[in-house]
């Protein structure tokens, strides 16, 4: 590991709010897109390698162009018409951090509920901009 004492340094700080509202932007623009399907606006609202923890398995994203027009296509082949936001909270805050406990459901044609998703998305503040870091459903 890396100069672990600079990885396990506390930071303080009195701008929290500030972070948050950051990451809530990013959070809505990569939203947007998803609604859009704007594969490459997701992209561009993701740091990389990016991260995604299903259950157990990580898997890892290493660069853009993960995400194919083909998932949406298989989302409206189940009747896919739309994700509901139900609850961004920020759980753990940061200069350069964000974790956020992130509640949605999907909807489908007849406004059904298709699915719903409980997750843990880790906002990280890189290269001058906020960006979703990792995912964990």
């Amino acid at each position: 590991m890396r100069d672990y004492i600079k990885v396990f340094k506390e930071k303080q700080t009195n701008d929290e709010e500030k972070y948050i509202e950051e990451a809530f932007e990013c959070l809505d623009k990569f939203g947007a897109a998803f609604e859009n399907e704007d594969t490459e606006g997701m992209d561009n609202c993701c740091h990389f390698p990016h991260y995604l923890l299903s259950g157990n398995e990580v898997i890892c994203w290493q660069n853009k162009g993960q995400i194919t027009k083909d998932f949406f296509e298989s989302l409206k082949e189940k009747g896919f018409k739309r994700t509901v936001v139900t609850k961004r909270e920020p759980i753990l805050v940061c200069e350069n951090k964000v974790h956020f406990y992130y509640s949605y459901y999907r909807e489908d044609v007849y406004g059904n509920v298709m699915s719903r998703h409980d997750n843990i998305w880790i906002l990280t503040f890189k290269d001058g901009k906020w960006g979703i870091q990792v995912r964990s459903y």
